[in-house]
């Protein structure tokens, strides 16, 4: 038997341990549930106040991935308040025109202070020409094409498919909606942000105020080896900064959208783990660092706000288009903005036409080409804040995409002058086949 002092060192080494663990596991827990209550009352915030759906619709069918949450709506002050287990509390407050912002780390009336988008929307209505569909194309297969999105024949597997809109030529040749859904309901776009992040960069480099060959312009990196980091870099995720892009626990990605109050205040603080363009890593943390960047640009909070609403939304129609922010008053660039179907295709068609919208440039010469093409080290698969498919060799090798979380999509193919959107809320985006969707409407049209 050991002697007694030796027993107590093991006891008490032991205790010790298992109190650090409880610490930890405490820690853990109480940050997990503070996600979900912020994922909680944020969805639910904007599914109810920007895309005008009922809560009850909300909760069976966007809350999936947290059910213990328990949500609390205010229709009056427009505010949602979400609670996890008596662990995790978060709130979300609605503001017109800037949709719905968590109040992480400042005060509700500190966030309602912040400027508020001022544009005074001129412009008419701006829809696609209603002509009548080519006779080439064979309207049966489409449909057939559009209605196996909608269809749910596994309900372990379910598709949820929220809208499908399809140009062709410019023209809008087939589009469906799910019970409840219109064509004016704005709906999330999550990761397909990224793709408007870019436009709003070639915005900025079209104006001569960004050169993203030139390392970003961050102050807070000029004394460190980050300093080299272009915004090119940021746009193809090869800066090398570390990021954890984990949605499953608590993690860079799950923080900065949940818990922080300035998402990319917060991954402009990414460490550098490898040289710049040496590994290819997906990362919504240069997202927000690219919109930190982007708000740098403007001499007042209310200029940067109005910004992509004066010289992008309202350029090419967008009309329903609602960037959301974060606490500090920034764009989250990464996954929170809102349209209607309708107007996600004018972005892809805007893409489409070479940056160009009624005979006017909107994005840089070169800027469509250089948004579309290969990142080294991304296997083919991602360009610039937009994907790739290069695996599949019967998909149409010159299309590229903005992906988003839950299978959301805008599928621009230059040589079939086509663009296919597709919104919804699969919870298993392997369970909705996209690529043969977009290969049926294309065998449609002969």
């Amino acid at each position: 038997m050991l002697p007694l002092f030796k027993r107590k060192k093991i006891i008490a080494s032991s205790l010790i341990i298992l109190a650090v663990g409880l610490g930890y596991g405490l820690h853990f827990g109480l940050e997990y549930a503070n996600i979900a209550a912020a994922y909680a009352a944020k969805t639910m915030c904007s599914c109810v106040f920007v895309s005008g759906r009922a809560a009850e619709s909300v909760k069976s069918e966007d809350l999936y991935a947290v059910p213990m949450a328990e949500v609390q709506l205010d229709e009056t002050k427009q505010e949602v308040i979400a609670k996890v287990y008596h662990l995790g509390q978060a709130k979300a407050i609605y503001r017109k025109g800037l949709g719905c912002t968590l109040v992480n780390e400042v005060s509700e009336e500190e966030i309602k202070q912040q400027a508020n988008l001022q544009v005074m929307d001129t412009l008419p209505s701006q829809d696609f020409p209603l002509d009548s569909i080519p006779q080439y194309v064979d309207t049966s297969a489409l449909q057939k094409a559009i209605d196996r999105a909608f269809e749910e024949k596994d309900k372990s597997r379910i598709i949820r498919t929220r809208a499908v809109v399809v140009l062709y030529k410019g023209h809008l040749i087939a589009e469906k909606y799910a019970p409840n859904i219109r064509p004016q309901t704005p709906l999330l776009g999550w990761s397909m942000t990224k793709s408007v992040t870019n436009a709003m960069i070639g915005l900025l480099a079209k104006a001569g105020k960004i050169d993203i060959y030139q390392p970003a312009p961050i102050a807070e990196w000029k004394n460190d080896a980050r300093k080299a980091i272009t915004t090119d870099q940021l746009l193809r995720m090869s800066s090398g900064l570390s990021f954890e892009e984990n949605y499953a626990k608590p993690s860079d990605a799950t923080q900065m959208l949940f818990l922080k109050k300035g998402a990319g205040a917060y991954a402009l603080t990414s460490k550098l783990e490898h040289e710049p363009d040496q590994v290819w890593y997906y990362s919504s943390g240069t997202s927000n660092i690219l919109q930190e960047i982007i708000r740098r640009q403007f001499d007042s909070h209310a200029d940067y706000l109005a910004f992509p609403h004066l010289h992008l939304f309202q350029k090419i129609g967008m009309k329903s288009a609602i960037m959301e922010l974060d606490a500090s008053g920034t764009y989250i660039g990464s996954s929170f903005m809102y349209a209607t179907a309708r107007d996600w295709a004018k972005f892809g068609q805007l893409f489409l036409q070479d940056g160009v919208w009624q005979g006017e440039r909107i994005l840089p010469e070169n800027w469509v080409k250089y948004s579309a093409t290969p990142t080294p080290k991304s296997n083919g698969k991602y360009a610039a804040h937009f994907w790739l498919e290069a695996s599949d060799k019967e998909f149409p090798q010159d299309a590229f995409m903005a992906l988003g979380f839950e299978g959301q999509s805008i599928t621009i193919i230059p040589s079939k002058e086509l663009v296919i959107v597709r919104l919804g809320c699969t919870p298993n985006e392997n369970d909705f086949n996209r690529n043969q969707f977009v290969k049926d409407i294309i065998n449609a049209i002969k």
